[in-house]
């Protein structure tokens, strides 16, 4: 077969050249950072930290109150405001870190070729735009490292391949870049490959790695505390696995102890930034915005036409699957894998807007990618000793699903899908048309925003 010849070619640096190259030449086409669109919505309320402490000098916002610029300062932060009435950021202050390096290196392109430098000029739209690139190749990389140690090279090629251009990672760093999804998938990267080292070899250093960037992700998007899981339960083989888990943590605990002493660290600036605005040590800055554990939405998340992750990356079955296989021939990351993935997906599917506004599929599991990979690459591994019927369904429909994901990618940046309001009716009348139909709004259903945020259905 053509298609096994050209796997067998693979090798993951093409991979990653090929990324680099697709997502350079779509950014550079679509040049968002022209029209100022890429510091919008969610990434102004992530960035607001740093125009705020370096440009206004002021984290209280207080600003905000005077009548100067007023209309640019409110579209750009937007801060909801605590009982008494003060101003606080909405997002934790971890994204504003991941974009610090970009950010001072706009600064200085803005001062040295004349560009207003106030933060939210040309320079800083276009660093933004790139830094999601920049963290998700990193991811890439130590993506790589770690599939290497248990795959062949055209296994760990296919698998980047696929995370790359079968599912709505491509989105998130061309129409949704400088959204958290890349960031949070190469530092998750970066945990996974580190928490494989240190159970090779226990050290302080990697201990301290591993802390760090768990408590990085966590504090960039907090349900990320979520991926400790995988480290407390990696190499469990089965259930009394777990008891043999808790002696090995003893037998090194001072080194096990370091990691969620350096996680809290990372995260303490934001507990010192909620206690000066707010009075609270904790506080949940989404203002009138919850989680309903009791009532998580689950099976919408996952097949619901409006925002379905398997309607809209079908691809990720196949990583489904591969939990399985991985029970099989990979026990040291079946108890960490299922268990991150299943809890991941209930937390998700719990919060009020479960769809997360306005988006391309489910953009909150972007993040647990790295994860979904190890049992992406087991089911590809396994492939190549199927029989040959097999195979031709499989990459078959695995091209099918690689091309429609880049297809519906085009549809959403032109908004021929629907954002948040779509039906399998809407769904079906969208299917392979590149021009929104006129009449579409007829088969579209809008959510109710406040019924969701009282936790009904928002229908």
């Amino acid at each position: 077969m053509k298609i096994t010849k050209l796997i067998k070619n693979f090798n993951p640096k093409l991979i990653i050249a090929l990324t680099i190259i697709a997502v350079t030449w779509i950014n550079f086409n679509i040049t968002f950072w022209q029209s100022k669109k890429v510091i919008d919505h969610d990434v102004a309320f992530y960035y607001s930290y740093l125009p705020a402490t370096f440009y206004y000098k002021d984290i209280s916002q207080n600003f905000l109150k005077d009548t100067v610029n007023q209309n640019i300062e409110n579209k750009y932060f937007a801060p909801p405001k605590t009982a008494n009435g003060d101003y606080v950021f909405k997002s934790t202050i971890g994204m504003a870190l991941s974009y610090f390096p970009f950010f001072t290196a706009a600064h200085f392109f803005a001062q040295t070729f004349n560009y207003e430098v106030n933060g939210y000029s040309e320079p800083y739209h276009f660093a933004i735009q790139f830094s999601s690139l920049i963290y998700f190749i990193l991811g890439l990389i130590f993506l790589t490292k770690i599939l290497q140690l248990y795959f062949p090279n055209n296994i760990v090629s296919a698998t980047l391949f696929v995370i790359t251009f079968g599912t709505n990672a491509l989105y998130y760093l061309t129409v949704g870049g400088g959204m958290s999804h890349a960031v949070n998938f190469g530092l998750i990267s970066c945990f996974i490959y580190y928490t494989i080292k240190w159970h090779q070899k226990v050290s302080l250093k990697r201990a301290l790695l591993i802390g760090l960037i768990g408590g990085m992700v966590t504090l960039i998007r907090p349900i990320n505390i979520l991926v400790f899981l995988f480290f407390l339960l990696y190499n469990v083989k089965s259930f009394k696995g777990f008891s043999q888990k808790i002696k090995f943590f003893l037998k090194y605990k001072f080194r096990v102890l370091i990691i969620p002493i350096t996680g809290f660290l990372i995260f303490l600036p934001q507990l010192f930034y909620w206690k000066f605005q707010t009075g609270s040590w904790f506080f949940n800055s989404y203002v009138g915005e919850h989680f309903f554990f009791n009532h998580p939405h689950v099976f919408y998340g996952l097949f619901s036409f409006r925002k379905g992750w398997l309607i809209y990356t079908p691809v990720m079955a196949f990583a489904l699957i591969g939990i399985y296989t991985q029970y099989k021939a990979m026990k040291e990351f079946f108890y960490p894998v299922i268990f991150l993935v299943v809890i991941y997906v209930y937390v998700a599917f719990s919060w009020w807007c479960w769809w997360y506004g306005g988006s391309y599929g489910q953009r909150a599991l972007i993040d647990i990618y790295p994860v979904l990979a190890l049992p992406l690459a087991a089911i590809l591994f396994n492939l190549q000793t199927a029989s040959l019927n097999i195979k031709r369904v499989t990459y078959s429909l695995l091209t099918i699903f690689i091309l429609l994901n880049l297809f519906q990618t085009m549809q959403a940046k032109w908004n021929t899908i629907h954002f948040d309001s779509m039906t399998k009716e809407a769904y079906l009348d969208a299917f392979l048309r590149l021009t929104k139909n006129p009449e579409r709004e007829k088969f579209l259903k809008h959510p109710d925003i406040e019924r969701a945020r009282a936790g009904l259905e928002e229908y």
